[in-house]
């Protein structure tokens, strides 16, 4: 079976403060918390994939430190405003077992897309630092377990 770990970006600083947009102190805590239970629960995955934006990069990056995850890669199609069909129809091309850290709106489009086949159904509130575990059953995507930090803290 296909998994899919579709996972906000920590918290990050106004573009204001950091045109880069860098993971606040916040932002890194809840995504090291989140991480760690991850590791804990046993969440194994292949790749982990981010946009490039560099809170996507930092997100992806206490992942993979957490998970043992060696292969760390942006690639197209996972910015903000992104039509979230490009990137549905590379998944197979990504692995079984992918992470994919990201933003909203996209994320949000991706997950109804999957699950529901419409990308304009809001389905899942994305929150900072979340992941929710999506699996592929009888060729159907399906929700299988959503973790926010306020869930572990």
């Amino acid at each position: 079976m296909e998994s899919i770990y579709l996972v906000q970006h920590g918290k990050a600083f106004d573009e204001k403060v950091d045109p880069e947009r860098s993971l606040t102190p916040e932002g890194i805590n809840e995504t090291n918390l989140v991480a760690s239970y991850l590791a804990k629960i046993g969440v194994s995955v292949d790749v982990i994939v981010h946009s490039g934006k560099k809170r996507a990069l930092q997100t992806a990056e206490i992942l993979a430190r957490h998970l043992g995850v060696k292969s760390v890669n942006a690639v197209e199609g996972l910015n903000p405003n992104d039509d979230p069909g490009l990137i549905s129809g590379k998944l197979s091309e990504l692995g079984d077992r992918v992470m994919i850290v990201g933003h909203l709106p996209h994320l949000s489009k991706l997950a109804s897309l999957l699950i529901a086949g419409n990308p304009s159904i809001q389905l899942i509130k994305f929150r900072y630092s979340g992941v929710v575990k999506l699996g592929l059953i009888n060729g159907q995507w399906v929700i299988e377990w959503y973790i926010t930090p306020e869930l572990i803290k």
